[in-house]
């Protein structure tokens, strides 16, 4: 039986909630988690393999984005919620991954298109190693054991790198990995609290770094629509907006949590339908009214305690039955090919920017 890439995907989406379920446990329940995550991270290259050998489907390449956006949700939003990061940086995660998400919606309904970069794939592979990272670095303390797990990671990097060259195929990728983890090695030696700090600062720095072009490309874009300019831009500020207000919400420690992570995933995921509903015209701004009605729900729920859990619930539930109406308008519309959008065009590559960008990707 053949193995294809959506059924990859398909599992990598259904065994998330474990991971989050893991974050809670004891330090060998956690190590657990990240083990499970990677095997989780590394469906990401097997889905991408298998969609190049037999071909990308529309389906994968709806779901492959949701997936990555929902594997962050659910690892960053959950060890949030435990203590082991402050809830403020996965605030500005996820509100990069929504904003972003919006702007290209917006783009998409003007027929331009915001043309994927090689910095935003690598993006996800940081978020992605950095949250196994930031949950084993405490778990290992100072010592010899944090600088063996560096030493060996930048083995492996400088391994491949020297395969690569020897064989005449160089890893432009596993270069910058390389070069890029050596002073994380160094950092090591000062203990766990430095390298820690210095994995957070990584994590934030590369997710708003890989925004920077497309944030100036988009608004730049955006500035010079004449109709519905208004709605684009409230639809933009409740993408940057929802996710620090539902981090709060975590925060405080006042409103369930797993309604709140279903509430977001789902946004995230509503993200991805509408983007590809918007290259095929048959999007409007009901995603946007959506997150407003959701963001005044979260709101009040933080504001009146004692009916919190059920704003929240009527929040997600809001939120929920949005994607599934976006999914079957999405499914019902008529079946053509997809406009052609114009791309924006992208300024020179970053410095950082090294890896090859997918075109169904939407990072």
């Amino acid at each position: 039986m053949r193995i294809t890439a959506n059924q990859v995907t398909s599992v990598r989406l259904l065994a998330m909630p474990l991971v989050g379920m893991l974050v809670y446990g004891t330090p060998q329940t956690q190590i657990w988690g990240v083990i499970v995550g990677t095997l989780i991270g590394l469906t990401d290259t097997v889905d991408g393999y298998l969609a190049r050998k037999h071909g990308p489907t529309v389906l994968g390449s709806l779901l492959d984005p949701v997936a990555d956006k929902i594997f962050i949700v659910v690892c960053y939003g959950c060890y949030a919620d435990r203590g082991g990061i402050p809830w403020w940086i996965a605030a500005v995660i996820f509100s990069r991954e929504l904003l972003v998400t919006v702007l290209r919606s917006s783009l998409e309904l003007g027929g331009r298109r915001l043309p994927s970069s090689g910095i935003a794939k690598a993006k996800t592979w940081v978020q992605m190693i950095g949250f196994g990272l930031l949950v084993l670095i405490p778990l290992l303390g100072s010592g010899r054991a944090l600088i063996l797990l560096f030493a060996g990671l930048c083995a492996f990097a400088w391994t491949v790198v020297a395969i690569g060259r020897l064989s005449g195929r160089p890893r432009r990728g596993f270069e910058i990995a390389a070069v890029s983890i050596s002073p994380f090695f160094l950092a090591s030696f000062a203990g766990a609290t430095v390298e820690r700090l210095l994995w957070l600062f990584a994590v934030v720095f590369i997710t708003w770094y890989s925004a920077l072009d497309y944030l100036k490309l988009g608004f730049g874009e955006l500035a010079r629509v004449r109709t519905h300019r208004a709605a684009h831009w409230l639809r933009l500020a409740a993408g940057a907006l929802l996710p620090v207000v539902l981090m709060v919400g975590v925060a405080t420690q006042r409103l369930p949590v797993v309604a709140l992570m279903i509430l977001l995933s789902s946004d995230m995921a509503r993200g991805a339908l509408d983007n590809f509903a918007a290259n095929q015209g048959i999007a409007d701004f009901s995603w946007g009214i959506s997150m407003w009605v959701e963001l005044g729900l979260l709101a009040a729920a933080l504001a009146v305690p004692p009916a919190g859990v059920h704003l929240v619930a009527v929040a997600t539930v809001v939120s929920v039955l949005e994607t599934l109406r976006a999914l079957v308008r999405y499914l019902r519309a008529p079946s053509e090919a997809p406009r052609a959008a114009v791309p924006v065009p992208a300024p020179p590559p970053r410095p950082l920017s090294g890896a090859p960008a997918s075109a169904p990707d939407r990072r």
